[in-house]
């Protein structure tokens, strides 16, 4: 009994190892990684008005190439990198021009990929990205319900067997006392 349970502990943890990514390359490290410029103009802030409001929708929507991980609009104000104020300036020059969200987004993707987006689009090994952390979850869920209920078996109860009058009115009287006992003062 005790042996299955820990296998089935070991099992759980060896699945959330194996599901979980592993996305150390995403992570900031601060003024140190590849794309910070520490000489980077930060520039005004453009969002305000009808105009401001498409800057920051697509500023929020692509993904940083400098490492950091952040959308535009974050790495921009956050990690001063040289990147982020050059394609801010960008999106707003071509939404001054007139061009449309989708046109805008749509040259970022031909330009930097697919890779460029914060959310990438649901199609082909993408679909994984989405299905499986529901798929994980839903997994262990299963996983524990089953430990669960098999710690709980019959053997582990007591066989019960037919009783004499003599203890079934000795089994009364204790239940009735305990009854007693335990009624509220009201």
């Amino acid at each position: 009994m005790q042996v299955r349970f820990t296998f089935s502990i070991m099992l759980l943890c060896a699945w959330t190892l194996i599901a979980s990514p592993f996305s150390v390359s995403a992570q900031s490290t601060g003024p140190t990684h590849a794309g910070y410029d520490p000489n980077a103009t930060m520039g005004g802030h453009y969002h305000e008005g009808e105009l401001g409001e498409k800057l920051l929708i697509l500023e929020s929507a692509l993904k940083c190439n400098c490492g950091c991980g952040l959308d535009v609009h974050s790495c921009q104000f956050q990690m001063q990198c040289g990147t982020s104020p050059v394609w801010s300036e960008r999106i707003r020059e071509a939404l001054e021009a007139g061009q449309e969200v989708e046109v805008i987004q749509a040259s970022f993707v031909a330009d930097y990929g697919t890779e460029v987006l914060m959310l990438p689009p649901a199609e082909g090994f993408n679909l994984l990205g989405y299905f499986l952390p529901a798929a994980a979850i839903l997994s262990a869920g299963m996983l524990v319900g089953l430990v669960a209920r098999g710690r709980a078996t019959q053997e582990s109860l007591a066989p019960v067997s037919d009783i004499s009058p003599e203890q079934q009115a000795r089994l009364r009287s204790a239940m009735q006392s305990l009854e007693e006992s335990e009624s509220p003062d009201w």
